[in-house]
């Protein structure tokens, strides 16, 4: 009884998540103008938390979290970031998609990125534009 008590408060559940953001970066696509793609590393060396939406100080922007599912890219409403692992953004995978940007978005430019958790809150993260790193999701440039 003793040991399965021990476990019981030791579990992950209780373990508060903490999240950290590596290797972000972003490419602007080369189909759909004042639109691009953005990617990156959510490492989480906690209990589980849940992405469940970004928001970017460019006015008239809108920012949705989407992933590819039989090639087609589809909007979803959260991303999972399990226990003591980590979560891949990454062209045709899961991603988050920037519509609406100005035309003063290009290579070489940084935006801010608010990420909301479901546990964590709120975490600010610079994502820079870059020509994309290999094959892009959305015809980059």
């Amino acid at each position: 009884v003793c040991a399965a008590l021990i476990l019981q408060g030791t579990g992950c559940a209780s373990q508060p998540p903490q999240i950290t953001v590596e290797d972000q970066y972003a490419n602007l696509s080369g189909m759909f103008l004042g639109a691009g793609s953005v990617f990156m590393k959510i490492r989480n060396a906690g209990g589980k938390d849940v992405l469940i939406g970004a928001t970017v100080a460019l006015p008239n922007a809108t920012v949705e979290l989407h992933d590819v599912k039989d090639n087609r890219m589809v909007k979803t409403e959260s991303i999972s970031i399990p226990a003591r692992g980590m979560v891949e953004l990454k062209p045709r995978s899961l991603h988050i998609m920037l519509f609406n940007m100005p035309k003063s978005v290009q290579v070489g430019a940084e935006i801010v990125l608010s990420l909301s958790f479901e546990k964590s809150g709120e975490l600010k993260v610079p994502v820079r534009f870059e020509k994309p790193r290999e094959s892009p999701a959305h015809g980059g440039r």
